[in-house]
């Protein structure tokens, strides 16, 4: 191991280390020295793939087989070196603070980074230090990758609500029972991470079962795709947010309205051949004994900016899905979000409502209404525009090791990707 105190690789203007596909990444190596030593050469890799792994087992004893499934794609592997070359003479490196520049262009078609427990995709920045004939110091770290996902490209499918009903009947045959009628519905079908989903529950229950309770639940469903020995799909689903509310007692109805914060996450991915992301709402009534609990899953879409006029979704009083607007949002460059502060975030009861009109009204009223409502609008001042997002860890995450087989130890190599949230109401 060569005398070298440490290596740093950082980056131009950006800290936090978050970049958008078609960005130009930028930084620097420092690499301090305390003796010299030989090497071939020092070289920086730019890598970014994605890989998953998982293995299955069935049978018992002799007949027990084991099944190792595999996937990788691969994006970007760019080699360059700061010093020397792979063929060229070893030489010695003299003491002291050594500074190498490095940039690189990001292809547009990165996919957001993630770290799962069955995979990930993955970007890195490595150094190597090439000796000869001895183990090779390498210094390693993540770089994070966000793909923008504009919930307003689909906002004619993304800002309609979404409303799922099931029933269930108890027993089967002449014993069964009148059924249980369960609904759920959102204000709209896409969100990013900070933003609220306002969740309306009814039931109906006619059965002679009780329904103990409610559980609103965010599922994020990572889909991970093996390659090889043949193609096989293994879904884990993980409970990110849940909030819970009272049940239905047989022969009674009610309406609960549930509202899940969405924490840092990363959006909604099908970009990649063996990872995806997807996620759902789930409502599932708990009903005692050994009985099969109801569950109604709608499916939404998380990006990373908002529906312009859906930012904050809410229930209204009077049982109708309404939503508060923001203006268009205009995501920052992250590496001009981190040099500036931003101002505070727009408190919810600054921003405009939506006004909608119910019932039934005459062709004329309704006119004025709206010429009423229209002069009200142009009255109001301008809505502010919103903080940008910051960037933060996933929930529930854990740092990865980022060092793959064969790289020699050296410090850190821990490493956790960070994602856009949004701060409407703090």
């Amino acid at each position: 191991m060569p005398e070298a105190s440490q290596c740093q690789i950082r980056f131009d203007n950006n800290p936090c280390g978050v970049y958008f596909p078609g960005q130009s990444l930028s930084g620097y190596v420092e690499l301090r020295v305390l003796e010299a030593f030989k090497v071939k050469g020092v070289s920086l890799q730019i890598k970014g793939f994605a890989e998953v792994k998982w293995s299955e087992s069935s049978g018992t004893g002799k007949s027990r087989r084991t099944v190792h499934y595999h996937g990788r794609q691969d994006y970007i592997n760019t080699v360059t070196y700061l010093q020397g070359s792979p063929e060229g003479n070893p030489f010695d490196i003299a003491p002291g603070t050594h500074t190498y520049r490095f940039g690189c262009l990001l292809p547009p078609n990165l996919p957001t980074s993630f770290e799962g427990q069955h995979g990930h995709i993955r970007y890195t920045v490595r150094v190597v230090l090439h000796r000869p004939w001895k183990v090779d110091p390498t210094y390693k770290v993540g770089f994070t990758v966000l793909r923008h996902v504009n919930l307003n490209e689909n906002a004619l499918t993304l800002a309609m609500p979404c409303k799922l009903e099931l029933q269930k009947v108890f027993c089967c045959g002449p014993c069964a029972s009148d059924p249980l009628h369960i609904s759920a519905q959102l204000p709209i079908g896409g969100y990013v991470p900070g933003q609220t989903i306002a969740v309306r529950i009814e039931a109906t229950n006619r059965s002679k079962k009780r329904v103990s309770e409610f559980s609103t639940k965010l599922l994020k469903n990572v889909c991970y795709i093996s390659q090889t020995p043949y193609s096989r799909v293994k879904l884990e689903p993980e409970v990110v947010a849940e909030v819970r509310c009272p049940g239905v007692g047989a022969g009674e109805q009610g309406t609960w309205d549930q509202y899940l914060a969405i924490p840092a996450l990363p959006s909604t991915s099908n970009q990649c051949q063996v990872l995806t992301l997807g996620y759902e709402v789930e409502v599932e009534g708990k009903i005692p004994g050994p009985n099969i609990n109801p569950r109604v899953r709608i499916p939404i879409t998380l990006g990373t900016v908002p529906l312009a006029a859906h930012a904050i979704p809410r229930m209204e009083m009077n049982y109708r899905l309404q939503a508060h607007p923001v203006p268009q949002a205009t995501v920052p460059d992250p590496v001009s979000a981190v040099q500036e502060p931003s101002a505070p975030p727009v408190p919810y009861d600054q921003l405009k409502p939506v006004t909608q009109v119910t019932g039934s009204v005459p062709n004329d009223q309704l006119r004025k209404e709206r010429r009423a409502r229209l002069r009200i609008w142009q009255q109001l001042p301008p809505c502010p525009p919103y903080a940008p997002p910051t960037y933060e860890e996933a929930v529930g995450s854990t740092p990865a090791n980022i060092l793959e087989e064969g790289e020699e130890n050296t410090g850190s190599n821990n490493f956790t990707p960070q994602y856009m949230v949004y701060r409407f109401g703090e």
